[in-house]
């Protein structure tokens, strides 16, 4: 079999991601993390080159969120940085197939129980790009792959990520607290920060890349450019259990209310929640909708098409109702779909939260039970929920995030959501409107009132 060299392009890695690399050939899970733009990607991929050269017949693992972040981050950069490997590539596997009999495999985690089609599978190492997008649990299950009957290589986890996100608080505590529970070895984890200034290649090709870490608002520059794991102090809805809270899809009764929350956006994601509310009260989120980069008329239509013939209210984003220039979205929105009531959301942040919470507490209730539950279908708006953040600023509400230039991450959904569920169980109040009493229509409003009231004393006396 081929060995060394089996890839001709050499594998240069600053000094920083040199650094990652010893650790993590002696440490069973290495994390290298904190701010963005420290190369953390490149090393994944050099690492796994070098690896997959000097251990022939051995197995590697790349894993992302969701696959087109797989294709931009890793897989086009590694032809690109590896030219030879794209000969050895099966797009059909996401596998590239080295002449020494090494692979690796490029896959993606959009749910966490996708984990579980790993058990049985063995890799000598496993890497995991931006960590903190997945829970905890995807960690423990995929290093149950990380195995080998191979005595020459040692197997390893390199897990790669910046604050924030549905795993941030395990991966502050296990790798920047060293808090370990159970059966965690304190000697089987390591941390090497990672920040931009760690990116000679980067701040030599993109100078202004770190002003646009610094133009970032507080809480996010203090996270994304220094690497502070305290910014995000918790997750805001500790009350949500997978276990507890998602369940299997089931036919609702016939009397059952629907109801909607939108949040509409072109660059980033509009986004659709449809819940149910049955007579006992009990709440389901049923099926959401999320894309980017469509128009508010496309939106009503694919709204149209989850909802069905039900007419049912949606409540939409107070921002869709104001005029930006052009025809405003909630005339777009109603004109595409006018069978749907398009209603202005309650958008109290803070009451938000506390509806939210009320509706996830089952610990200490009288039925033991949360009012709201989520199909399975619907992972993606429970993930979002559970991995807000607290905002230290604002403790009674979370933290504002946007999504990436994939359309992934983000807050739309946790919005769709609140919208939904606060406005529906807490309407907005209807005001009269104090009228303008400089306008010509009032005062001839007034002039008929007096003329009305003199017919009907003429007709008095």
């Amino acid at each position: 079999m081929e060995q060394i060299p089996i890839i001709r392009t050499p594998v240069t890695f600053q000094p920083k991601q040199l650094e990652a690399y010893k650790v993590s050939l002696k440490t069973p899970v290495t994390f290298m993390g904190g701010a963005k733009g420290g190369g953390k990607s490149f090393f994944i991929r050099g690492r796994e080159i070098l690896r997959r050269a000097e251990y022939p017949q051995t197995r590697g693992l790349i894993i992302r969120k969701t696959f087109p972040e797989l294709i931009a981050n890793h897989i086009r950069p590694m032809f690109v940085e590896y030219p030879e490997t794209r000969q050895w590539y099966n797009k059909q596997e996401k596998t590239i197939y080295y002449p020494n009999g090494s692979t690796t495999e490029f896959s993606y985690l959009q749910r966490t129980d996708d984990v579980y089609t790993y058990q049985g599978r063995e890799y000598e190492d496993i890497s995991i790009d931006e960590v903190t997008q997945h829970e905890w649990e995807v960690v423990k299950i995929l290093r149950t792959s990380n195995r080998t009957t191979n005595k020459n290589i040692k197997p390893t986890t390199v897990l790669t990520g910046n604050p924030g996100g549905i795993g941030h608080q395990d991966i502050k505590r296990v790798f920047v607290d060293r808090q370990f529970r159970d059966r965690e070895r304190p000697e089987d984890y390591a941390f090497v920060p990672a920040f931009v200034q760690d990116n000679i290649a980067l701040m030599e090709a993109d100078p202004d890349y770190i002003k646009r870490l610094e133009d970032l608002p507080d809480h996010l520059r203090r996270a994304y450019l220094h690497g502070d794991w305290n910014i995000f102090s918790g997750l805001a809805f500790t009350e949500l259990n997978k276990r507890v809270h998602v369940v299997k899809p089931f036919t609702l009764p016939a009397n059952t209310k629907y109801f909607g929350g939108y949040d509409w956006g072109y660059r980033h994601p509009f986004s659709f929640i449809l819940c149910g509310i049955t007579m006992d009260k009990d709440i389901y989120v049923i099926s959401y909708r999320v894309a980017q980069g469509k128009l508010p008329p496309e939106h009503a239509r694919e709204i149209k098409k989850i909802v069905g013939n039900k007419k049912i209210k949606i409540m939409t984003a107070p921002d869709a109702f104001s005029q930006k220039g052009g025809e405003k979205i909630i005339n777009q929105l109603r004109g595409a779909a006018p069978q749907l009531t398009w209603v202005r959301a309650n958008d109290d942040r803070v009451q938000g939260v506390q509806t939210l919470r009320k509706l996830f507490a089952y610990e200490g209730t009288e039925s033991g039970k949360p009012q709201l539950h989520f199909f399975e279908n619907t992972l993606p708006v429970y993930d979002q929920v559970a991995s807000m953040m607290y905002n230290d600023r604002k403790p009674e509400d979370v933290i504002k995030m946007d999504a990436d230039e994939f359309g992934y991450g983000g807050d739309d959904l946790y919005d769709a959501l609140r919208y939904a569920l606060h406005t529906y169980l807490y309407p907005n109040k209807r005001t009269k409107k104090k009228p303008d009493v400089t306008s010509g229509q009032y005062i001839l409003n007034l002039i008929k009132e007096e003329e009305r009231i003199e017919r009907a004393s003429r007709l008095m006396f």
